[in-house]
């Protein structure tokens, strides 16, 4: 019995480990994620803090797609820089929003979800800009039936 746990031990101790680097919001980022790396040199004094919904859910859902809106505010006491949206696929379009948002304020844009599989979705909208930790999430979580 003991030889089979040194084995395992080893075994564990040889695996090789992926970098991934992680933010608080516990999802992964690719090194290669250029809109994060330009956004996240912007220094802590100028960040401000923002409120969004962690999760939408569509419920049941018929048709390939589905109009999603979002409402993001900012909480903070400081201005609301480099603000971008980016859909999981770029078959999602996107409503115009505005880049920029000062201090007390909220705005609305949509995204125009297509699904394309039948069953249970779970989708990811990614959100950038100068709030900590510089990148967020918003699930889009639902059924579609046929």
């Amino acid at each position: 019995m003991k030889n089979y746990i040194y084995v395992i031990f080893i075994f564990f101790l040889s695996c090789k480990e992926e970098k991934i680097v992680k933010s608080t919001n516990n999802f992964n980022l690719k090194n290669s994620d250029e809109i994060y790396k330009k956004i996240s040199k912007i220094p802590d004094n100028q960040l401000t803090k923002i409120e969004i919904p962690e999760f939408i859910d569509l419920d049941t859902i018929e048709g390939n797609s589905k109009l999603v809106s979002i409402t993001i505010k900012n909480k903070g006491h400081h201005n609301l820089t480099s603000f971008v949206v980016k859909p999981p696929c770029s078959c999602n379009e996107v409503s115009k929003y505005d880049s920029l948002m000062l201090p007390n304020t909220s705005q609305t844009f949509t995204v125009n979800m297509k699904f394309d599989k039948i069953g249970d979705f779970y989708q990811g909208i990614t959100l950038y800009g100068s709030f900590y930790p510089y990148i967020k999430k918003v699930y889009v979580e639902g059924y579609r039936r046929r």
